[in-house]
């Protein structure tokens, strides 16, 4: 039997910081990819050295109290596009996709709230693992509210030449940081749920704006107010970053953004010489799914 499930990348987050007892994010899912597939063999082959897999390999196993030894059965092979160590979800993707094929290889079913909190344990979780957008206790595993509203928006990707390493950048204590930004991060998150209920990629750009520029005092990104300059003159809806990484994402319209042109005026204001690569994507719903 072979399983075979893929899972978004995110860029970045539309909203990350501290709302209401602590922090929390909704993530930005783009149509790049981790494929996972799982299968028994006799003679298994790992073509991964993605340790994190593994770890949700073994804990979807032991969740369901599966033998230790069926593991040693399990081949598991990991096809990705994202990149990695930029904030996009790499990790996450890779684990929520293992997760779910481990459990359907099982003849098994996890509940959304399920999901999160086994991928959690593994690592804090990107909310790209739900259908909706969600927003998300990412430490906790916790989804505290889905959103009925999947927009249709391109994103252009700006690319810094550096990586970040997720989990080192956590170790540092931002917790005074955040706490100042609270009050920035809750405006957002209102401003953004009144986006959802009226369906409208302005608003939905603000609050992405106002969490980004709050999260320069955490994770600088140089330029970035040439960036939002220019997004806004070129009548993109807004500007998002990964909150842990270190992309930015322009949100536009392609009938009312000349993305040709906002690559232009990006270059000839010198912010290629920061990022060193643009790309286009769109977003797309969340959730793991199954490939025919």
């Amino acid at each position: 039997m072979k399983i075979k499930v893929k899972c978004p990348a995110s860029c970045g987050e539309l909203i990350q910081g501290v709302i209401g007892d602590g922090e929390k994010l909704i993530s930005l899912p783009i149509d790049i990819y981790s494929e996972v597939t799982l299968f028994e063999t006799k003679k298994p082959e790992n073509k991964t050295n993605r340790k994190k897999a593994f770890k949700a390999l073994q804990r979807t196993f032991e969740y369901f109290n599966t033998p230790k030894e069926y593991i040693e059965n399990i081949s598991l092979e990991i096809n990705s596009n994202i990149p990695i160590a930029k904030g996009m979800a790499s990790s996450t993707a890779d684990i929520a996709a293992t997760v779910i094929s481990a459990a359907e290889l099982l003849g098994k079913k996890l509940t959304p709230k399920e999901l999160g909190e086994l991928c959690c344990k593994v690592e804090p979780t990107d909310s790209i693992i739900f259908d909706k957008l969600t927003l998300f206790d990412h430490i906790k595993g916790r989804a505290i509210k889905e959103y009925e509203w999947n927009p249709s928006i391109k994103i252009l990707i700006l690319e810094l030449d550096s990586i970040l390493d997720t989990e080192e950048f956590r170790k540092n204590d931002y917790s005074k940081i955040r706490l100042e930004n609270q009050n920035e991060i809750e405006r957002a998150h209102e401003i953004f749920s009144l986006a959802c209920k009226n369906k409208d990629k302005k608003l939905l750009g603000k609050a992405a704006t106002i969490s980004a520029i709050a999260n320069q005092k955490l994770l600088f990104k140089p330029a970035f107010n040439e960036v939002v300059e220019i997004a806004t003159k070129l009548n993109a809806y807004g500007v998002n970053v990964a909150h842990s990484g270190t992309v930015i994402g322009i949100l536009y319209d392609e009938k009312e953004t000349d993305v040709d042109r906002l690559k232009a005026t990006l270059c000839k204001r010198n912010m290629n010489k920061h990022y060193i690569r643009f790309h286009t994507v769109n977003m797309v719903a969340g959730g793991v799914r199954a490939i025919k």
